[in-house]
């Protein structure tokens, strides 16, 4: 990992905030390294720090009482977690866990709710964030309700495809996630997710190439997920 510059300018979040508070907002972080693989919050833990991702990736993940991960979302450098509890100081939500070598500065709840009451612009994008998760996860709830196992496929790979880089009606996941990771997002198994991406393959809507899967016709994907909802396809 090449020299980090650790300061909270980095996140995508407190971007616009003048520098002299971002200054003053660093002093009052406290930061933590982490290595791939490693736990950097448990699921029901009563912490209410928030974290801010100065370098790497995380997984948020939920661990069943059998033991089965269901993934629900993966955030990049900028991207924060932990405002859930530090707004509500209610118990850890999710179990967050390190995908590869990470920074992190840790800022105590108090903080957080201070620079919310102080930038009121702020506390608008924090809400706006939080109804957009609200929405995704009212999405997928629907989802498993009511659609196939191939159609979560297809509704999840759509939602990944919007997530990357799109050129016209074509779009980009990388880098590609495993058949075990996309089965951990809708709740099946890895066989399912491997026949449907072969069969998607073959009908000349998915392309594996190196590094990335390419959704070749968005709308089509998207067409066939609507249909799913409507009760118009087959699972």
């Amino acid at each position: 990992m090449s020299t980090i510059n650790r300061s909270l300018a980095a996140s995508t979040l407190l971007q616009d905030l003048p520098p002299e508070k971002i200054a003053d907002l660093d002093k009052r972080c406290r930061w933590r390294n982490f290595e791939a693989d490693q736990v950097i919050i448990n699921l029901d833990d009563e912490s209410t720090d928030v974290y801010f991702i100065i370098w790497g990736d995380v997984r948020v993940t939920v661990f069943s009482e059998t033991g089965k991960t269901v993934i629900i979302q993966d955030l990049k450098t900028g991207h924060h977690f932990g405002e859930f509890s530090a707004i509500d100081g209610g118990r850890r939500s999710a179990s967050i866990v390190a995908m590869s070598r990470t920074v992190v500065a840790v800022l105590p709840a108090e903080a957080f709710r201070d620079l919310l009451m102080e930038f009121p612009e702020l506390s608008q994008t924090v809400m706006r964030r939080m109804v957009g998760s609200l929405r995704n996860l009212v999405e997928r709830v629907v989802e498993f309700s009511t659609l196939g196992v191939r159609n979560r496929i297809h509704a999840e790979l759509l939602r990944l495809a919007r997530a990357g880089r799109i050129v016209e009606n074509t779009g980009r996941i990388s880098p590609p996630p495993t058949h075990a990771e996309i089965a951990a997002r809708i709740s099946t198994h890895r066989e399912a997710v491997t026949r449907e991406l072969k069969a998607l393959e073959r009908s000349d809507l998915l392309e594996r190439t190196r590094g990335a899967y390419v959704v070749k016709d968005l709308a089509e994907l998207k067409r066939m997920v609507d249909d799913a909802r409507a009760g118009r396809e087959g699972s």
